[in-house]
């Protein structure tokens, strides 16, 4: 069940203490793997305070430094469920989760990051009017994600990316091998 959150809609949250030096809309690159994505977006959008979470050591240090100089783009060690649990209630504008390991085998599906707990918890720390945006090369992972956040009460849209949009590393190499890519966007 989606939790209300008070204030107005478009991202006026301060991000964490101490992370970001100025109030901003809140956007995560949810295993930003190394920076790619995260410093094109901070870049396009400097009106953000874009975070990165990554678990991986050596991708911190990747992403810390594409990342460079933008002084919007934050890179965290860690694991997503914890950092995401750390963050105030109604904090985040915007949550990127791109490409991460589908677990194609039935049996390792529950290490998907995507499950109830992890959708509960998006849906607290989004603020009004949040979007959670996702995209994968595994039709079975978006269809395991679209019914997890339906049966959770989110709206599900198809999400189109302008042709400047930053792209993953991962996107790269899929598009290039003519992959599918499958995208959505939900809202509590």
């Amino acid at each position: 069940m989606p939790v209300p959150c008070p204030g107005a809609e478009g991202g006026g949250v301060v991000a964490p203490a101490g992370l970001f030096s100025r109030e901003a809309p809140l956007v995560l690159d949810l295993g930003c793997g190394n920076g790619l994505f995260l410093a094109g977006l901070a870049e396009g959008e400097p009106g953000w305070n874009v975070l990165g979470i990554e678990k991986k050591e050596y991708r911190v240090r990747q992403a810390r430094r594409r990342a460079g100089d933008l002084g919007n783009a934050r890179v965290l060690h860690g694991e997503v469920l914890e950092v995401l649990s750390s963050l105030p209630p109604c904090s985040v504008w915007r949550v990127y989760l791109l490409f991460s390991d589908p677990w194609p085998k039935r049996r390792h599906a529950v290490r998907r990051l995507v499950q109830e707990k992890f959708v509960a918890l998006l849906s607290s720390r989004l603020e009004a009017g949040g979007t959670f945006f996702f995209a994968t090369d595994s039709g079975d992972y978006l269809g395991w994600t679209r019914e997890i956040l339906v049966r959770s009460g989110w709206r599900i849209k198809d999400w189109s990316v302008p042709v400047s949009w930053p792209m993953t590393e991962f996107e790269q190499r899929f598009a290039s091998a003519g992959l599918n890519i499958w995208r959505l966007q939900a809202s509590r």
